[in-house]
């Protein structure tokens, strides 16, 4: 799990498929670890947090590089003991359908529904820049109402 600008980020997916790789990714770009691999999650009015265990704090497993100590070689404030559970990022390699609207999805975790996106790990584009720009994506006007809008502008003329 990570954290973007205050959002808590879970990474899901099997095992091998770049969980780490991906949080490395975000860490080395300024963003902060929370977990990696054992994640605690608890709830307070109505909220997930993300917890690190005690052992596994500031440490990351990468099967190319080993265990990586995120505060030593990033600094302290490369990594942060708990944050808000607000997305699910599922790494997966089953091919998706082609939607012009993107894939629009929301998963459950502890009776709660979090908005979520499947993303492939080996098409062209970083998963760390898809992830980030889904993430700017929640928080503005959606771009299919936009297209529509044109669209229908378009045939009146």
């Amino acid at each position: 799990m990570v954290c973007i600008h205050g959002q808590g980020v879970l990474i899901t997916g099997d095992a091998g498929i770049g969980k780490s790789s991906l949080a490395l990714e975000l860490i080395a770009e300024g963003h902060q670890l929370v977990a990696d691999d054992v994640i605690e999650v608890s709830s307070s009015d109505n909220q997930l947090y993300g917890h690190c265990p005690n052992m596994l704090k500031g440490l990351l497993n990468s099967r190319e590089l080993g265990t990586i100590d995120v505060e030593k070689l990033f600094g302290v404030s490369a990594t942060v003991e708990s944050a808000p559970l607000q997305y699910i990022v599922e790494l997966n390699e089953t091919p998706l359908p082609s939607k012009l609207e993107g894939q629009q999805q929301t998963t459950s975790l502890m009776h709660q529904s979090l908005p979520s996106i499947r993303l492939n790990p080996h098409s062209a584009a970083s998963v760390a820049s898809r992830l980030l720009t889904w993430l700017k994506m929640q928080h503005q006007a959606d771009a299919n109402q936009e297209l529509r809008r044109r669209q229908a502008a378009q045939m009146q003329t």
